[in-house]
């Protein structure tokens, strides 16, 4: 800190070049910010579902339905513990803009086998006894100003109702997360009273969320539940959650070696154009770094002056664009609410702040050799 004003000083000598140089650096970090943690997601590597929870899927299309019976036969299996099932709702609340997931579920099961999702008793004991009953996640409960008690009317898309006429459910519980990793903006509601009152469909769900007892082999019991659905009216594909919200990712191919190809690009341009700044400042003086050492500054000092310098404008330009990361990042988590939650995770900021500080050293280091090795004479003749 003795010398940070120098430092400062120094480098905002060109306020201008320092400014467009330091911008692009926020625009460089910023999409790291973005890319890294869904990066990450693609290749299973920001989040990890529990293992023996598995999920059993229609093989051939997302839009296919499975027998509501598959959950019987598959709650008969060896092995298998709790057995629930899911159907996507869609619909519109309000407004199209107004995104979140929606699912119909059982009640009882689903929460078993949903842990980290923490509802008062008296709220759990509410949805499982409520016909029309509903439960939504905190998040959404704030950003839509909703509490217990209030009537959440969804007009139809995919399913309408009997009567034609739009949903009404009693909300009866806010759920949180265990942790700040858990996600709560989803809705959820009785699929006993969604089964009864839709026009068309009835007996039919989306997924089948099942758990197993420990230490089983995970695809032997994938493939026994498959196996038994083989040539059936519907068949499935059965794999681990984290396996299956991914599928939906790598539908768009290897997004994660894209983003960081991307990446990669973008990094080593910054670093010949932050490597030619730290030149040209270095350059321009010259002569003031001839009077510093002849004032008493060592060729070390001059060096590390040099490379704070560089060090001080990339690991800024970070931090910038991180906190503005971690702001589009949880705006994005409200607009696509069907995927694995993005985050900018302790790991992103290591792996970016590692990546601030190589870079400052790679644009510094040749200028601050240069510089520690002008002699006195030199420096000021020049």
């Amino acid at each position: 800190m003795k010398y940070f004003h120098l430092i400062m000083v120094s480098l905002w000598r060109k306020p201008i070049r320092t400014s467009l140089t330091a911008l692009s650096l926020v625009v460089a970090f910023l999409l790291f910010g973005l890319l890294e943690p869904l990066a990450q997601i693609f290749t299973a590597t920001a989040t990890a579902g529990p293992e023996n929870l598995l999920v059993v899927a229609p093989r051939h299309s997302i839009t296919d339905m499975l027998p509501i019976r598959y959950v019987n036969d598959i709650q008969q299996l060896d092995d298998v513990e709790t057995v629930a099932h899911l159907t996507w709702f869609g619909g519109v609340y309000k407004d199209p803009a107004n995104v979140f997931a929606r699912w119909a579920v059982r009640s009882k099961e689903f929460l078993i086998l949903r842990p980290e999702l923490v509802l008062p008793d008296d709220q759990r004991q509410a949805f499982h006894t409520t016909r029309t009953g509903a439960i939504v996640g905190r998040q959404t409960a704030e950003k839509y100003h909703l509490k217990v008690g209030d009537k959440i009317s969804l007009i139809a898309d995919i399913w309408p109702n009997r009567d034609g006429a739009i949903w009404e459910f009693d909300l009866v519980g806010i759920y949180d997360g265990r942790d700040s990793t858990v996600a709560t903006r989803a809705l959820y509601f009785n699929f006993d009273y969604f089964d009864e009152y839709r026009a068309f469909g009835q007996g039919l769900i989306s997924n089948v969320l099942f758990s197993v007892s420990e230490n089983v082999d995970i695809d032997v019991i994938a493939e026994r539940v498959d196996a038994q659905f083989l040539n059936s009216q519907m068949e499935t594909r059965t794999v681990t959650e984290q396996a299956y919200l991914l599928s939906f990712a790598q539908q768009l191919g290897d997004v994660g070696l894209i983003a960081r190809g991307i990446l990669a690009a973008v990094f080593f341009t910054l670093a010949l154009l932050a490597g030619n700044t730290m030149t040209q400042v270095v350059w321009e003086r010259t002569a003031e770094l001839g009077v510093m050492k002849a004032v008493g500054f060592s060729d070390v000092q001059i060096m590390l002056l040099v490379l704070s310098e560089a060090l001080l404008l990339t690991v800024t330009s970070a931090t910038i664009a991180f906190v503005m990361a971690a702001a589009l990042i949880n705006f994005s988590n409200l607009i696509f609410p069907q995927l694995p939650p993005l985050v900018v995770s302790p790991l992103v900021l290591l792996i970016g702040y590692g990546l601030a500080v190589t870079l400052g050293v790679i644009s510094g280091l040749v200028p601050a050799v240069r510089a520690m090795r002008l002699t006195i004479v030199d420096a000021l003749r020049a």
